[in-house]
């Protein structure tokens, strides 16, 4: 048998570009792999993983670099980088792209908006559509067309054997049921999707901000709104330690006749509870489409204009060094977890030096069309939340690591008396029980699924999907 060789772009350490090659986005991990290869079709995706496994390497498959545990990193392995793996084909007639698997969402974005078609993408602008799309996908237009992976019609995928399948609806449908929320890295290596997409050209853009003192009425008001309002608006809270409450979102009508309706859908919201009387708050603007959501792209939760200055410190900064987790409001908080939320935000732990984005507390608002769509159709089981909680603490002296860590832990558990599961985008080390947080009810049968197509748990990591459960005694 011939031996298998490593195709692609493969980076080696010492060589030129090996420490930007190895590192991923959050620096609390610093991981040395044996190699890096930066693949450029399926077949260079086999090889890696034939490679792998003929040589008894451990390996992980890359998109954006933005695993919150540095899942997608391995010690003394290899890594296989999907972010060549980048090319965007529209059939606008049809309204199916073909989109390779390493993309990042500006990139896509802008190539989407060059033809007014889209998808629910997330905010992150170097986040991979890989990760997102095999998580479930909530977004910031998630309530208009539902989460990223209900908008999946197929996807090309290497498997444990280096074998190249097409699972959809009528291939493989098992597969392609767990790989719309199973999450990534363990069924395959996806380096191909199909998707649905929705024509648009423009939107309104909305933002607008409160004083602290009025923090308690502005989530009570804004979790009704957010969950009852027309479909065409998404929308999130931000809410800092250093006492910001800021809303933002987007309202994407149908017909760019009704982009002035956004004042009327907003005004319950804005009479509820009225914001200072500052200049821009709030601000109501229409925008061609990808202007519109470039507004939103941020890291860590720093929204920025990619034209802007800070985006190089956003996009490129080594200093990135956070902790994040999640949960899932099922029903309204109560003014107890509303004060809980609160409370946490007052009291976060003295830094040593600050850091470029202030710890905080986004809740990303659910219901619309992602809450319609029927739970069987993916492994997502958390559609009914009103909303996600995504917890981030923010560092940039080592010193103040573990403490952040834990006020982020203790944050979370604080509030579980008032929340359900986790987001499995959002990994989190600490969970206890973490598949059953991130999978519910759907985990036995994503079990089957692993058990069926890698049965020798080739796709593996510190949260994967396992071939078995353990055995529950009587």
């Amino acid at each position: 048998m011939a031996q298998i060789k490593l195709t692609g772009r493969v980076v080696y350490p010492g060589d030129f570009g090996w420490d930007d090659a190895r590192k991923g986005f959050n620096q609390r991990f610093d991981v040395q792999p044996k190699a890096v290869v930066f693949c450029q079709n399926a077949r260079d995706v086999a090889n890696a993983v034939l490679w792998a496994r003929e040589n008894g390497v451990p390996f992980r498959a890359r998109s954006g670099r933005h695993s919150y545990e540095g899942y997608s990193l391995v010690q003394d392995g290899l890594v296989i980088d999907l972010s060549d793996l980048d090319n965007v084909s529209v059939n606008r007639e049809q309204r199916i792209a073909q989109i390779g698997a390493g993309i990042h969402m500006l990139e896509l974005s802008e190539w989407l908006g060059q033809v007014n078609v889209t998808l629910p993408l997330a905010t992150g602008p170097t986040v991979g559509l890989a990760g997102l799309t095999l998580g479930g996908g909530f977004g910031l237009t998630s309530r208009k067309y539902g989460l990223t992976c209900d908008n999946l019609i197929g996807l090309e995928l290497v498997d444990a054997e280096g074998k190249v399948r097409i699972a959809s609806e009528f291939r493989h449908p098992d597969l392609f049921w767990a790989c719309k929320g199973g999450g990534g890295g363990n069924f395959g290596v996806v380096t191909r999707f199909f998707f649905r997409v929705h024509p648009v050209s423009f939107a309104v853009a909305f933002m607008a901000q409160w004083d602290w003192s009025q923090f308690e009425a502005v989530v009570a008001a804004w979790q009704d709104w957010a969950w009852g309002v027309d479909d065409d608006v998404s929308t999130a809270l931000q809410l800092t330690v250093t006492k910001t409450v800021k809303l933002y979102g987007l309202y994407t009508p149908d017909d760019p006749a009704d982009l002035p309706k956004a004042q009327q859908l907003l005004a319950p919201l804005l009479q509820a509870v009225p914001p200072p009387n500052l200049p821009g708050n709030p601000t109501v603007q229409p925008l061609p489409f990808n202007v519109a959501t470039r507004l939103f792209y941020g890291e860590g939760g720093k929204s920025v204009n990619p034209e802007d200055p800070v985006w190089d410190v956003i996009v490129h900064d080594d200093q990135q060094i956070y902790k994040s987790t999640s949960a899932a409001a099922l029903e309204p908080f109560s003014a107890e977890a509303i004060g809980i939320l609160k409370h946490y935000l007052e009291n976060v732990p003295p830094l040593e030096q600050p850091p470029v984005q202030p710890s905080m507390v986004q809740l990303l608002g659910g219901g619309g069309r992602a809450a319609q769509i029927d739970p069987a159709s993916s492994a997502v089981h958390l559609r009914q939340a009103r909303f996600i909680v995504q917890y981030d603490g923010f560092w940039a002296a080592p010193a103040d690591g573990q403490e952040t860590i834990d006020w982020i832990r203790d944050f979370r558990n604080a509030l579980l008396p008032h929340t359900a599961g986790a987001y499995v985008n959002y990994v989190d080390s600490n969970i206890p029980d973490p598949l059953q947080a991130y999978y519910g009810p759907n985990l036995p049968r994503l079990v089957e699924v692993k058990r069926k197509y890698d049965p020798h748990n080739v796709f593996n990591f510190p949260q994967s999907i396992p071939v078995s459960l353990p055995q529950v005694e009587a």
